[in-house]
């Protein structure tokens, strides 16, 4: 110090600084977390340690017992510590045993290479509940006698209660003799309660002690209104259709349940929106969803609040429809449905859908969900083969087709399904000159459960089962190979016609063409396309630009059925099609369809298109035909569809193969 004056100074040795806490009852002891080992700890901290004394505390390896979580949590909290202390309750196994001990750990480390935890503990978990949970944070914390009668509390407590005139049984809507025998068995209790307080509804979560020996219970209450709104939302979400905000799958079952248990009549209609598939795959998923929601809104709209609307799948929606006296006919609900559903979609650039519904009733058609849904969608289907706008009630014997249709979903699974798949081959011929100019590539199943399959029962449930697109593939390929093997035989350039679905026809269509082009080696310009005249309910610019962009490949493209569907004369000069199929319908009624095969040359002509005549079955039809120049025809007069192997025996095909090929 300046000025000459002595300034006394006192520097107590750690050690004796440390050997005071031995007499204080509180366990203290320094943690070494760098070496697992506790580098110094008071007589009350060996106690707690269960050790003989300090020297064999200090040699024990922690390192030994603790789990690599646990290291990571002290780790952290050696970082957390140097801001400030942290106080928690910790599990120490002494002697293997576990103790419960609340904790105040802090930082002590002098510099960077000390790693040193200050671990002071309070042993009485009683004590702890008393006089911490009063001023912990956010929970509302009370003491009641063993009467139930209030003694303390929190301010928590005093915002949210009047203390005046709360007891325990109020609090937690329990007596204190139920209170009593739970804690018979346990010391503790927890419970989640609504709670109305000043006027606002609240979720708490009570944890209810018993303290002894003064038998007062300790109430924790701790807010939990924002988890069961989350809760709330997150089982809305699960019962109920994200796009739609209607009931989903698990909504309904859950709510069909409860209405069979009731064992009141009602309605269960399925409707399916037609040929919804092609909406996203031509026009995309967003705008497939946007028409999804247009058509949700508009039944939610035109429908009583009595009947109950669902989302049952991509393109399903049921309703059901309390039976009583206020309720119309089931037939003119069903109108009601398809005409509101049958309305442009003004937003949506006037998109329309029709429906097909099936209905069932509750309990005269079945007493439980899964057979009401199943009968409803079979009666759907059956309504769906009688076209567009359809309905139709479950009937008994519709349960023989339920079999079937099941037993073809499951076939159309079988991995084994290509192996019982058969191309089969229908001549095309030039009529004038009665000459092999081409073949239509079709498909038959032989199942060994089912029999001998027709495309027309299997296909559409291929496409509804979505594996159309491999099948279509699969077709394509072992059509284009079989077809380059004639061609070598014969020495001429045959065209092969494959069907393809408006399904197929989407964005990936084009790759698929040219990678079964290019593995099989078929030339592209030999390769006809059939395509059914349900493309016209696509969005037309895309189809056209598809066809395009196909056509430019060489591949030609030729139109189905024409005459039987949606096309539309203005759009037909804008397509890149090179031939139409006259409809076998018009060739079987041949003496009065005059007029309009007429009409249907006459356009063909000056539009440049080739004409095939379907359906040839008769010399009469042949004859009627022949007097229209440059025709092709295809039917049975020449052959029916067969394998390859009949295929190959045809005289129309035999006459063209060349000698040494016969030899």
């Amino acid at each position: 110090m300046t000025n000459g004056t002595k300034t006394n100074t006192y520097s107590m040795p750690i050690v004796d600084t440390l050997t005071i806490f031995d007499r204080v009852v509180t366990p203290i002891w320094i943690y070494d977390v760098e070496n697992y080992r506790v580098s110094w700890a008071n007589d009350a901290a060996v106690k707690l340690w269960s050790a003989p004394d300090k020297e064999s505390l200090y040699r024990r390896d922690l390192s030994l017992d603790i789990s690599q979580a646990t290291d990571q949590r002290i780790k952290l909290l050696l970082l957390d510590t140097k801001i400030a202390t942290q106080s928690i309750w910790w599990t120490l196994y002494p002697n293997n045993e576990a103790t419960q001990v609340f904790i105040r750990f802090s930082n002590i480390s002098a510099n960077s290479e000390q790693k040193l935890l200050l671990c002071e503990a309070v042993l009485s978990h009683d004590e702890i509940e008393r006089n911490i949970s009063f001023s912990q944070g956010d929970s509302i914390s009370s003491l009641f006698n063993q009467q139930g009668q209030l003694i303390s509390c929190n301010q928590n407590f005093q915002h949210c209660y009047d203390q005046t005139t709360v007891d325990l049984e109020e609090l937690i809507e329990m007596s204190v003799a139920q209170l009593a025998i739970k804690f018979d068995q346990e010391t503790d209790t927890q419970f989640e309660r609504q709670v109305i307080n000043r006027g606002k509804i609240s979720w708490y979560n009570f944890q209810v002690k018993l303290l002894q020996p003064e038998q007062h219970y300790l109430v924790i209450q701790n807010d939990i209104t924002h988890r069961k709104v989350r809760e709330q939302r997150h089982l809305h979400l699960a019962y109920h259709d994200q796009l739609t905000g209607l009931l989903n799958r698990y909504g309904l079952e859950e709510f069909l349940k409860h209405s069979c248990s009731l064992g009141h009549k009602f309605y269960l209609s399925l409707i399916n929106l037609d040929s919804f598939k092609l909406i996203n795959n031509n026009l995309g998923h967003k705008t497939g969803d946007e028409v999804i929601i247009a058509i949700a809104k508009r039944l939610q709209k035109q429908l009583p609040n009595r009947y109950h609307l669902a989302r049952f799948g991509g393109d399903e929606f049921i309703i059901i429809v309390p039976a009583d006296d206020d309720t119309q006919s089931v037939e003119a609900i069903v109108q009601l449905i398809i005409d509101t559903i049958s309305l442009p979609i003004i937003e949506l650039d006037s998109i329309q859908l029709t429906a097909s519904i099936g209905t069932a009733v509750f309990p005269d058609d079945a007493e439980n969900p899964d057979d009401l849904i199943m009968y409803a969608g079979t009666a759907m289907h059956k309504a769906k083969e009688q076209g567009s706008r359809s309905y139709c009630s479950f009937a008994q014997q519709m349960s023989l087709e339920i079999q079937r249709r099941s037993a073809l979903q499951q076939g159309l699974k079988n991995p084994s399904i290509f192996e019982e798949l058969v191309p089969l081959y229908q001549p095309i011929v030039d009529m004038k000159h009665n000459k092999l100019i081409g073949m239509e590539a079709l498909l038959s199943w032989d199942s060994p459960q089912l029999g001998k399959v027709a495309p027309q029962e299997f296909v559409p449930e291929a496409e509804r089962s979505g594996m159309m697109n491999e099948i279509g593939q699969w077709i394509l390929t072992q059509a284009c190979q079989q077809c380059l093997i004639w061609h070598q035989q014969t020495d001429q350039r045959l065209t092969l016609s494959v069907n393809v679905s408006a399904i197929q026809l989407n964005d990936n269509f084009i790759a698929t063409l040219e990678r079964v082009l290019i593995n099989t080696k078929f030339p592209a310009d030999c390769l006809v396309l059939e395509l059914t005249e349900s493309i016209f309910m696509l969005n037309i610019e895309h189809v056209i630009k598809r066809l395009k962009a196909i056509s430019n490949r060489g591949i030609r493209i030729c139109i189905d059925d024409f005459g039987t569907g949606y096309s539309s004369l203005s759009y037909i000069h804008k397509l890149p099609i090179n031939t139409i199929k006259i409809d076998r319908s018009f060739i079987a009624d041949i003496d009065s369809s005059n007029v309009v095969i007429e009409a249907t040359m006459a356009m063909a002509n000056k539009l440049g298109l080739n004409v095939v005549a379907e359906g040839i079955e008769t010399q009469h039809q042949l004859e009627q035909m022949l007097k229209y120049p440059n025709l092709m025809a295809q039917g049975y007069y020449y052959s029916r569809p067969v394998n390859a192997a009949e295929f190959a025996k045809l005289p129309l095909f035999t006459k063209l193969i060349k000698p040494k090929a016969l030899n």
